[in-house]
């Protein structure tokens, strides 16, 4: 399994994607996500909590890596590494991010990856547009203060870049089937 972790500090949402590396159809799931509630505007992201879910994710499954963009949460990522979790930077710059939404597209598209169904990571998919300039294309919010959320598709599009790189283990099936 790769997870994909797309961290935000208060206003925003904090997602946590899960995908498999072992199936030949790569699978996607919400492992977890921390979004304000409505009508709260004083509110930040439980850090402590979103700490201890990744490492609860990476007890629960063969996670080999743990994808995320350091911004905000350096220090977490550190710590979490320090404890030999395999956290791997991804920044969601322009040149990371346009390869790897072209590789889920690719994948969605030919129906070389499947999806828990979850409606939160529907609903972010749907609220995604896809930003298209001299880079290439990628995800993206409708404008910038757009309240209509995306971070699980971000966090889905860290995970199964990821996994897509990865190579299965004959010992993760085993493993995948009793989880899934």
């Amino acid at each position: 399994m790769c997870l994909g972790f797309d961290g935000s500090y208060n206003g925003d949402v904090t997602a946590l994607v899960v995908a498999s590396v072992a199936d030949q159809q790569p699978h996607l799931d919400v492992v977890a996500v921390w979004e304000r509630p409505e009508h709260v505007h004083s509110w930040e992201v439980p850090i402590i909590e979103v700490e201890d879910t990744i490492r609860e994710a990476c007890r629960r499954w063969s996670v080999r890596e743990v994808a995320c963009d350091p911004f905000r949460w350096g220090r977490s990522m550190q710590l979490l590494e320090e404890e030999g979790l395999p956290i791997v930077e991804f920044p969601q710059s322009a040149s990371r991010m346009t390869p790897a939404t072209q590789r889920l597209y690719e994948a969605v598209t030919t129906r070389a990856v499947t999806h828990s169904g979850a409606p939160l990571l529907a609903r972010h998919v749907a609220n995604a547009t896809l930003k298209v300039d001299g880079r290439g294309q990628r995800l993206s919010k409708e404008h910038k203060h757009s309240t209509r959320r995306i971070d699980c598709a971000v966090a889905a599009v860290m995970a199964f870049d990821r996994a897509s790189q990865q190579q299965p283990d004959p010992a993760d099936y085993d493993i995948l089937q009793s989880v899934w």
